[in-house]
C-alpha cells in the first residue's frame, strides 16, 4: 500500500478547491472564449458516472474486446490513419514525455475512443466495432467538438501528420493547459487513488493530440489557448457520447 491509500478524501472539500482553481484560471485567462464552459465540464467529472465507467473500461486491458489484437498488416490495410501515424509519428521510447506529438499521443486517443465505446456498450467490443471507432477518430481529428455532426470533411492525410509532428506550444497555451490538467489530476486522484496514473497519462496524451489537431486544422504551427479550449470541449463531448448510437 502507498501513502495515498491512507488519505481519507473529503470530496466536497476537494471540489471546493477545484472551483477556486477554476476561478483563478478564468481570471488569468479572461480573454479566452469558451473557457468557462470547459472548466464547468471538467469540474463536473468529479461526480460523473460516465467518467467512472470510462475509467473502468481503461483498466480492462485485452479484456475490453472479444478478439485478438489485429496484426500490423490488417490495421494498415483497413485503417489508413494507423499507417500514417506509425510511419510519421514514430519516435523512440525515450521521447515518451516530450511536448512534441508522437505516436503515443495517437494511440492514446484511439484507446480513449475504445474506452468510451465500451463504457456505453456495456460488453466486449467486436472487431467490427473498430470500424465505427475509426470513423469517429477521423472525424474527431478534423472536426473536433463537431465530430458527431453530419457535415462533410476531408480525412487527415500524410501532410496533416507531418504538421502534427512539428507542432509547438505557445507559452500561454501551455500554461493554461497545465492549469486545467491540475484539475483533471485532482479529480482522478480523489476518485481512483492509487490507480489513476495510467489513466491520467492517457488522458493527457489525448488532450494534447486534440489540441494539436485543432491547430493544424486552422493552419497554425503552434498550439494556442483556443486550441486547448476546443480540445477539452471535444474530449468532454466524447466522454458523453454513445458511439454505438452515432449515425455517421
Amino acid at each position: 500500500m502507498s501513502l495515498w491509500d491512507y488519505i481519507d478524501w473529503d470530496v466536497d472539500e476537494e471540489m471546493g478547491k477545484n472551483r477556486v482553481r477554476a476561478d483563478r484560471i478564468l481570471k488569468d485567462f479572461s480573454d479566452v472564449e469558451g473557457l468557462g464552459e470547459v472548466l464547468s465540464g471538467v469540474l463536473g467529472l468529479m461526480d460523473s458516472e460516465v467518467y467512472n465507467r470510462v475509467y473502468l473500461a481503461s483498466d480492462l486491458g485485452e479484456e475490453i474486446s472479444n478478439f485478438a489484437p489485429p496484426s500490423r498488416e490488417y490495421l494498415f490495410e483497413h485503417y489508413k490513419q494507423d499507417q500514417y501515424a506509425c510511419t510519421i509519428l514514430r519516435k523512440p521510447v525515450l521521447n515518451l514525455f516530450t511536448d512534441n506529438v508522437i505516436l503515443q499521443h495517437y494511440l492514446a486517443t484511439s484507446g480513449t475512443i475504445g474506452f468510451v465505446h465500451h463504457a456505453y456498450k456495456g460488453f466486449k467490443l467486436s472487431l467490427k466495432d473498430l470500424d465505427k471507432e475509426y470513423v469517429v477518430f477521423e472525424r474527431l481529428m478534423v472536426l473536433l467538438d463537431d465530430f458527431d455532426s453530419s457535415v462533410g470533411f476531408h480525412p487527415p492525410d500524410e501532410d496533416f501528420y507531418r504538421k502534427l509532428k512539428n507542432i509547438k506550444w505557445d507559452k500561454g497555451a501551455h500554461k493554461l493547459y497545465k492549469k486545467i490538467r491540475r484539475i483533471y489530476r485532482n479529480v482522478a486522484v480523489v476518485k481512483w487513488v492509487p490507480d489513476s496514473t495510467t489513466f491520467g497519462n492517457n488522458e493527457h496524451f489525448t488532450l494534447t493530440f486534440l489540441a494539436a489537431c485543432n491547430a493544424v486544422v486552422h493552419g497554425r504551427d503552434k498550439i494556442l489557448p483556443e486550441d486547448v479550449v476546443v480540445a477539452n470541449r471535444a474530449y468532454l463531448k466524447l466522454l458523453n457520447t454513445d458511439i454505438e448510437g452515432l449515425e455517421l
